[in-house]
């Protein structure tokens, strides 16, 4: 089942990606500037861990487990992952990501879904420079 799932995600991503060009997103955004702090690498893949702060939901620690999922290409895959986040009054909300992630060089780009514990859901477009552990999101709200 959720083999499925991942399957017809990964579809509509694929088919989202090639209207692209007809494609804008509107409403809320909201941005993040962070630093890779760890990445373990395994055979199959490996763990990217973020710290960032967020205009919105403040100080921010995100988790990317990524996988080699396509056989033919070493440089795409997916991904899973987890996001906590505590604000300046001391609240404190988490989320759970999925989504695709290709490499161009240094460069790994992430397209994910989130959905914050809050009940807010968010397309993520996330950026990461492995030479420089630099970390751009901007997340949009649907």
């Amino acid at each position: 089942m959720i083999h499925v799932i991942k399957y017809i995600f990964a579809i509509t991503i694929i088919a989202l990606s090639l209207t692209a060009v007809g494609f804008e997103v509107e409403g809320e955004k909201i941005s993040l500037t962070g630093k890779i702090t760890d990445i373990t690498l395994s055979d199959a893949g490996g763990v990217i861990n973020v710290e960032a702060d967020n205009e919105k939901y403040g100080k921010t620690w995100l988790t990317y487990n990524i996988k080699l999922s396509n056989p033919s290409s070493p440089d795409q895959g997916s991904f899973h992952g987890r996001a906590v986040a505590i604000n300046n009054e001391g609240t404190r909300n988490t989320a759970t990501r999925q989504g695709l992630w290709s490499r161009s060089g240094y460069i790994y780009s992430f397209l994910s879904l989130d959905d914050v514990s809050d009940g807010n859901q968010y397309l993520c477009v996330t950026e990461m420079n492995v030479k420089t552990n630099t970390v751009e999101m901007q997340f949009y709200a649907r």
